[in-house]
């Protein structure tokens, strides 16, 4: 039985984005993916944002996983136990302002090779969501996504949280977004 998670392939035309900060210019936005886990290949939506190139060494343009955005100022109350738990160990004082974009779990305070880019974990998913990253700079500069108005940090969080169980799946998008990022967070340590 399998007992790892990999990302196995990317569903180009599910990504839909919207504009999340005019100064400095960010867009936020969501893209599926295959999963395979120990109970089979599942369809996961992911959250990822488009980087001003502002912060700590970021690339202009490129996309970056998130776990999903702080709705309020406090402690990590948004998310699963878990990702809240990880959320709130990674970060100063375990807790961040409104519109935080939850990235700290992707970072990692041990060595990273100077040949990585930062923000994409530093374990067995760097290169998956690498990929996925520069895939979706790829389509969001050729105008190939969703215009998704509607998309603010309420609803990503939302989503990227639902219980409902994708067609064709066993699981439901939390119980397998939570399953990855554990799987992520626990291969940075």
């Amino acid at each position: 039985m399998k007992r790892s998670v990999e990302i196995q392939k990317i569903h180009t035309r599910s990504f839909r984005a919207n504009i999340y900060n005019v100064d400095p210019f960010r867009m936020i936005g969501l893209i599926d993916v295959n999963v395979e886990y120990s109970y089979g290949i599942e369809r996961v939506t992911l959250p990822f944002y488009r980087s001003s190139g502002t912060n700590n060494g970021k690339i202009k343009g490129l996309w970056y996983p998130i776990v999903g955005i702080k709705t309020q100022t406090g402690p990590f109350t948004e998310f699963t136990d878990y990702l809240n738990h990880a959320l709130t160990a990674s970060t100063r004082r375990g807790f961040a302002k409104k519109g935080w974009l939850a990235k700290s779990v992707f970072f990692t305070d041990e060595f990273v090779p100077q040949s990585r880019i930062r923000g994409f974990s530093n374990g067995k998913h760097y290169e998956p969501l690498l990929e996925i990253g520069k895939t979706l700079r790829y389509l969001y500069e050729k105008e190939n996504y969703y215009d998704m108005f509607t998309l603010d940090p309420e609803l990503l969080n939302s989503i990227v949280t639902s219980h409902e169980i994708y067609p064709g799946n066993t699981h439901s998008q939390r119980e397998n977004f939570n399953r990855l990022m554990a799987d992520i967070i626990n291969g940075n340590k």
